[in-house]
């Protein structure tokens, strides 16, 4: 049986800050970007049990950014122990923001809790 196809939705507590830690960084485009996830809805991205979401910015008349894609700030996922778990990349298209993407060296990650997660600026 098909998945039945998925209502856009309001950011969760932990993903809307996930997603303001990953703006919080300053490169070119961020600009763009915070006013685009001041209206900004969401659909699961991914099947596998990760926590990875694909972002729908609202509005008409949204700023592009001119960041590349993925954007340069983002986050290193660390476990207890601080040995390196995998990390949060942001996608966009077009300029628009298009996905908040988890990935694991390991088994399928959920979206982690911000004290685990290292933010960085990755030249690109």
């Amino acid at each position: 049986m098909a998945d039945p196809v998925q209502q856009p939705r309001a950011l969760t507590n932990i993903e809307a800050a996930v997603l303001e830690a990953l703006l919080a960084q300053d490169f070119p485009g961020v600009v763009e970007l915070r006013a685009q996830a001041n209206e900004v809805l969401a659909v699961t991205g991914c099947t596998c049990g990760c926590g990875t979401i694909d972002l729908l910015p609202q509005g008409a008349n949204l700023p592009r950014s001119a960041s590349p894609s993925p954007v340069p700030s983002e986050g290193r996922v660390r476990d207890a122990e601080d040995a390196d778990q995998g990390g949060i990349l942001l996608f966009l298209t077009d300029g628009l923001l298009a996905s908040l993407e988890v990935y694991s060296y390991f088994d399928p990650m959920p979206l982690p809790s911000l004290d685990r997660v290292e933010w960085v600026l990755v030249p690109r």
